[in-house]
């Protein structure tokens, strides 16, 4: 009589799967596991058959390669003003990595653990941002440019539909169709190539940013002013919904450019705010409704008549009962009428 030998194996690989294995006949390749997400993972193993049991724990510190990273930033910037830039990775779980941020003229760099940083631009002009990403022995970094301006207006800009069959949202393509654009713009409208800055963005439906920016000429003395900052910015706007604004992607393939929103605002602060007008505005019709109260129940206290005095001769208090019943009564305002007045 042969007796067959029962071993049971349990694995738990610790990132929430668990197997069991009876009777393996072979150990030779081991046991496959893969893992879909970075970390250090506890795997156990728990054997058992009739001569006994047996366990074992082991660490698995799995990681991942970087393969792209993506800086992230805003394309036009004012001077003062707080700028978030993050660098975006792929895949996005990597496990731990090392930030090195070079930015504006500091000669050293600023290292960080975090994918994002803050800072300000004291004066205008381009400046270079590069990030390096470490990830174990390989080392990515992208590079951006942000300019910083006093004020400047933007638009956003939408196309034909037809665009995103060709868009195959790579930052090469982007780059490329945003210098198209800007060509068109310019030839369109007349505005000199100085005074525009085109931003594909990523993703579909394919848009775009379309940057009105102050320049000086070459003497550097007359610098463009906010009026002409909303001269160009109309006049750009006009082109754009006349549909003047197109473009050949290739041949048989007309592109057509046209503004997403109908004005040009300063991208700078997008915290909604009260107008002064307005309140000042409501203020005044406040004002104009208690001042119409307030005369309106001093002419009725003044119309009605006082009560006699003891002294007074029952004859003069008829008399006076009697002048007071053909007096003309106070001009009641009549009902809306305080109404109308607010809604001035």
């Amino acid at each position: 009589m042969i007796l067959i030998q029962l071993t049971l194996i349990q694995v738990d690989f610790g990132d929430g799967i668990a197997v069991s294995y009876v009777n393996l006949s072979s150990m030779e390749d081991g046991i496959k596991h893969v893992y879909h997400n970075v970390g250090i993972f506890r795997v156990t193993v728990q054997v058992d058959n009739s001569l006994g049991s047996d366990s074992a724990v082991l660490y698995l510190h799995v990681t991942c390669p970087l393969e792209h990273v993506h800086l992230s930033l805003p394309f036009v910037t004012t001077k003062n003003k707080e700028v978030n830039a993050t660098a975006v990775l792929w895949p996005s779980q990597v496990g731990t990595l090392t930030y090195v941020w070079w930015y504006g003229n500091n000669t050293e760099p600023l290292i960080t653990l975090e994918g994002s940083i803050s800072f300000r631009f004291t004066s205008e002009g381009m400046n270079t941002i590069t990030v390096q990403v470490s990830a174990g022995n390989a080392i990515l970094q992208d590079t951006k440019t942000i300019a910083v301006y006093e004020e400047f207006r933007s638009l956003r800009l939408s196309f034909s539909p037809n665009l995103d069959d060709y868009n195959p949202d790579i930052p090469e393509w982007r780059r490329d169709i945003s210098r198209v654009i800007k060509k068109s713009l310019v030839e369109a409208t007349g505005v000199p190539g100085q005074h525009i800055l085109v931003a594909v963005l990523p993703g579909l439906r394919t848009a775009a940013e379309l940057f009105v920016l102050p320049y000086q000429d070459l003497t550097r003395e007359n610098k463009r002013s906010a009026e002409d900052l909303e001269q160009v910015s109309e006049l750009l706007i006009h082109k754009l919904n006349q549909n003047s604004v197109h473009f050949e992607l290739k041949p048989g393939v007309q592109i057509l450019v046209h503004a997403a929103h109908l004005t040009a605002a300063p991208l700078v602060d997008l915290t909604p705010a009260h107008s002064g007008s307005a309140m000042l505005m409501l203020l005044s019709v406040v004002f104009v409704g208690l001042a119409v109260f307030v005369i309106y129940k001093f002419k009725r206290r003044v119309a009605l008549p006082s009560p006699p005095s003891p002294s007074t001769q029952p004859g003069d208090s008829s008399l006076r009962l009697q002048r007071a019943r053909h007096a003309t009564p106070p001009s009641t305002p009549k009902r809306g009428s305080a109404g109308a007045q607010f809604a001035i």
